[in-house]
């Protein structure tokens, strides 16, 4: 069983100050993402959410969890900005690790369609990046992600959506080319 709460918002080795320090560091960065955001300075946006996103990454014996809900935040806007920018190897990086969470944060609830629904995007990123390949190897293995992604959104969807849903149908066709292919 998931401890929720440690896998939300844990850390370890690290003081209430020095959290309230890393807390307010990854604001100010996402502040300034959405300054560069309003500037139109594209790489200033990217790498201020970056910068955020690496506060979280462990230093020593100090670590947050990977789950941990502000770098979720920090990561769903990262992935925005990426996908915006059309740069989708990076932002598959970045949906595998929301998936991540989203599967952590929803483990008490089957079937979220949250979940089921980042599963779908994460499919479309990797089908669009086998379509973006020059090796017949990666090529394969981003399909082979894709089906895979797209069979656990629509085993998910078709619990929390009716199966003559337009996004169960959407599934089945994504699948049914890919079968083809």
């Amino acid at each position: 069983e998931v401890d929720l709460d440690e896998a939300i918002v844990g850390c370890h080795a690290i003081s209430k100050n020095g959290e309230s320090n890393i807390f307010w560091q990854a604001q100010q960065f996402e502040q300034n993402a959405e300054e560069c955001l309003l500037e139109g300075n594209v790489a200033g946006e990217l790498c201020n959410l970056s910068q955020g996103i690496d506060l979280f990454a462990p230093k020593g014996d100090v670590w947050f969890s990977p789950f941990h809900v502000q770098l979720y935040s920090l990561r769903g806007k990262y992935f925005a900005a990426l996908l915006t920018n059309g740069l989708v190897n990076d932002a598959i990086a970045e949906c595998e690790h929301i998936v991540s969470f989203l599967a952590v944060a929803f483990s008490h609830v089957e079937h979220h369609p949250l979940l089921g629904l980042q599963l779908f995007t994460l499919g479309d990123l990797y089908s669009e990046a086998s379509s973006n390949q020059d090796s017949n190897e990666l090529m394969a293995l981003f399909k082979t992600k894709a089906e895979l992604a797209y069979i656990w959104a629509k085993e998910i969807t078709l619990i929390s959506h009716d199966h003559t849903d337009q996004i169960v149908e959407a599934l089945e066709q994504k699948l049914a080319r890919i079968l083809m292919n």
